[in-house]
């Protein structure tokens, strides 16, 4: 079974999603395809402006969608979510993060401490002198965006695995193979902004997003006209349909439809003015607004290579939702950047935006989701052992019942010989020395677990709990032998697990709180830390004190008779 992945684009006026099962070697299965409309200027520019709706509606989607999971990467898009194409001179892998941040400030139009930033090498050149050089694109997002994307998503109910930019989505939303020797064009016209993307092959070379779209052809006509946009949006509609039509509906839309196609053949033929770059092969065109009256039919006369109407649902397997023709052509219009967002595509058309607070926040999940299977799987077995006790103390139990009876036989109805009786309380007493280690000694498992939850800072996170009962006939376990020869004979079980945090000061943090459990003693942190970039684990030893001592032995301490 291949990974379960959903893309939630959020658009100016519709939010789309699709949940693809993506498996290596075969092709993007559909599973689920859901939108739900938006009213205008809830989001305007990628900008959210009313988060109450949008919440709404991502809650309303979920319900409608059929969707199995909540985990989704988004897009995001705007004036504010820009690319930008740097070089650098040659450097490691690993440290083409940093040099690009050292040139931010240069290059991104918005504060730096504000901003998301991701980079991608997408190729190596040559300077005038010849010298190496690596040419790096860099993805900037203001975190106004960013940060409105994340709070409405959480609020919803949905867990977010990663922020990409809506261009580089649809760059992997029409498979084109890695030995492409011709760059493609894919031009997205939404409601409110045009996206241009190049790409060659498994890398994204351009992007340019155009402040004009459908919304723009609507508010024309309403303007001319003088009427409401609601009246506009149909009357668009309308004009793409044979039959006569207002002549100045018709120059309105003609006017901006001229503007739109001139951007976007300005935009490819500045791409191919660049140094090392040729002109796109072919042009695909997608978006909800891509079938605005007369747009088609210009860009073909503005540009010289074939403009064909993009069908991004022909990349995937749609046989498990039974598409018709006339669904699939109304999909094809718009499922391409949610399409993309689900599609991991090569590492070069893909950027992560995500704030690192969130990614950490879902490392936390996960290991929280982790750590509950594992502390469900220990009270199983702990529920094992103590059910392999109760039926050990049990049936300790019934042979001093049934000695006890027989020893009031022979009280009340046979002469006691002194010889039987001596022999008969020497075996009444070897039981009872097998019935006590059984209890004396018990640890309450589920009294520990509840002091480790009580006393663990929200900052540290549990990685595999390991607990040891000390053995009560004195063949202790080398770790409870050292607990008790430290602590004294109050221990009565050791402890190990392994600790996650967020920084060095945590660790301290994690073992003051730990200090003051009155079941939980010696706790160690001296083992080796291994710090990461996401957080610290180190391993941690602890004693069990009498404090989680077992409450059963009273009931079997009653003398016989």
């Amino acid at each position: 079974m291949g990974e379960r992945i959903v893309g939630l684009d959020i658009g100016t006026s519709a939010l789309r999603a699709v949940e693809l099962i993506v498996e290596d070697g075969r092709p993007p299965v559909l599973e689920a395809f859901g939108q739900v409309g938006l009213p205008p200027g809830i989001i305007v520019d990628g900008e959210i402006r009313d988060r109450a709706q949008v919440v709404s509606a991502i809650r309303r989607l979920w319900r409608n969608g059929g969707f199995k999971t909540n985990r989704v990467r988004l897009g995001v898009a705007g004036l504010r979510a820009i690319t930008r194409e740097i070089e650098l001179p040659p450097v490691p892998p690993d440290e083409v993060a940093a040099a690009v941040v050292l040139q931010a400030e240069d290059i991104v139009p918005f504060p730096i401490e504000r901003t998301s930033v991701a980079s991608a090498v997408i190729s190596r050149t040559e300077d005038a002198e010849g010298l190496p050089l690596i040419r790096v694109l860099v993805a900037a997002a203001h975190r106004d965006l960013v940060d409105s994307l994340v709070a409405v998503v959480e609020e919803a109910g949905l867990e977010p695995e990663g922020i990409d930019l809506d261009t580089a989505a649809l760059s992997r939303a029409f498979t084109l193979p890695d030995g492409a020797t011709e760059p493609e064009a894919v031009v997205s016209v939404g409601a409110g902004l045009t996206m241009v993307v190049v790409r060659l092959g498994g890398t994204l070379q351009f992007v340019r997003t155009i402040d004009m779209g459908g919304d723009t052809v609507t508010r024309a006509l309403a303007s001319t006209l003088d009427i409401p946009i609601a009246d506009a949006e149909i009357l668009k509609r309308r004009l793409a349909l044979p039959g006569p039509h207002d002549p100045a509906a018709t120059r309105a839309v003609s006017d901006v439809v001229e503007q739109l196609a001139d951007e976007v053949r300005s935009s490819l033929r500045f791409f191919g003015t660049l140094p090392g770059r040729t002109p796109p092969s072919r042009v695909l065109v997608t978006g909800g607004g891509a079938r605005t009256v007369g747009l088609l039919e210009l860009l073909r006369s503005f540009i010289d290579v074939p403009v064909l109407e993009a069908s991004p649902l022909s990349f995937v397997d749609t046989s498990g939702i039974h598409v018709s023709a006339s669904e699939a052509d109304s999909i094809n219009q718009t499922v391409a950047v949610p399409l993309g967002l689900a599609l991991n595509g090569p590492a070069r058309t893909r950027f992560e935006l995500i704030p690192p607070e969130v990614a950490a926040r879902r490392v936390a999940r996960r290991r929280r989701r982790q750590l509950a299977v594992a502390l469900a799987g220990l009270v199983v077995a702990l529920g094992a052992v103590s059910a392999w006790r109760v039926l050990a103390i049990r049936s300790a139990q019934r042979q001093v019942q049934v000695l006890q009876s027989t020893i009031h036989t022979i009280n009340t109805v046979e002469m006691p010989r002194y010889d039987k009786a001596v022999r008969l309380g020497d075996e009444v007493t070897t039981l009872e020395h097998q019935l006590a280690p059984l209890v004396s000694h018990e640890v309450d498992w589920l009294v520990v677990l509840n002091q480790l939850g009580e006393y663990l800072p929200p900052s540290a996170v549990l990685n595999g709990v390991d607990l040891t009962a000390a053995t009560p006939t004195g063949g202790a376990t080398a770790a409870a032998a050292a607990a008790t020869a430290h602590l004294g004979s109050s221990v009565i079980g050791t402890g190990t697990t392994t600790v996650f945090t967020h920084t060095l000061t945590q660790v301290t943090q994690f073992g003051l709180a730990m200090a003051g459990s009155p079941a939980l003693a010696g706790v160690d942190l001296s083992g080796g830390v291994s710090a990461a970039k996401t957080g610290v684990t180190f391993p941690v030893t602890f004693s069990i004190t009498s404090a989680a001592h077992g409450q059963r032995l009273g009931q079997f301490e009653e003398r016989i008779p």
